[in-house]
């Protein structure tokens, strides 16, 4: 039986369907996630839910959301941080789920230690450059991000018609983002559909890795 927000992203969704996805901000929001041990899958269950925890499973994503519409494109933005395992993570996304990329290296900000610099890469305008471009190409923007310089972009894909849909997290989401989108969905709601459980890394993952399966 599927659940009720699944019901409602049905109806939302309109025609050709585009998703852009803001990789740090989504997988940040993800991993905070607390872990309900009766999510915890067979497998897994000899783990303690303190052990494990939630990441994005991009090829559900995609599979799941071209079960729910017409998807034409997935585009990934992400920093590259410049390893083999990030660079095969990318060739995996490229490859074999013909995700279209955006990476460019981190930028380093020492305005808190020099020894530990504040590290990040924003996409902010690649993603509103390209989903202008692009607005021929979709009737449906998804966005997975909950960063509030997105609300601008919003008001102007729906001032040219296109149903605009946002995925983020409660409580990770800026408060200018469901008032400025058609439809906003919390991701706690779609945890089945498109992410998995996996057990802690020993040595945490920076932003945009993503798993691999």
């Amino acid at each position: 039986m599927e659940n009720e927000y699944l019901i409602k992203l049905k109806s939302a969704l309109k025609e050709k369907v585009a998703i852009y996805i803001d990789a740090a901000n989504l997988e940040q929001s993800v991993r905070d996630m607390w872990v309900n041990p009766k999510d915890i899958p067979n497998e897994l269950k000899h783990i303690p839910a303190n052990k494990l925890r939630w990441s994005v499973d991009y090829k559900k994503l995609k599979i799941f959301f071209k079960s729910v519409g017409v998807l034409v494109f997935i585009r990934f933005y992400s920093a590259d941080f410049e390893s083999k395992s990030h660079f095969n993570f990318r060739y995996f996304l490229r490859k074999n789920l013909k995700f279209l990329l955006n990476t460019k290296p981190l930028k380093r900000y020492y305005d808190h230690t020099d020894i530990n610099p504040h590290r990040k890469a924003n996409f902010d305008v690649e993603i509103a450059t390209d989903a202008t471009f692009n607005m021929s190409k979709y009737d449906t923007f998804i966005l997975f991000s909950g960063d509030c310089d997105f609300e601008y972009l919003l008001k102007f894909l729906r001032g040219h018609g296109k149903l605009t849909v946002v995925f983020s997290r409660s409580g990770h989401v800026a408060k200018e983002l469901p008032p400025a989108c058609h439809q906003y969905f919390d991701i706690t709601d779609f945890r089945s559909e498109i992410l998995q459980i996996t057990p802690k890394a020993k040595n945490p993952i920076p932003n945009g890795m993503g798993p691999r399966s």
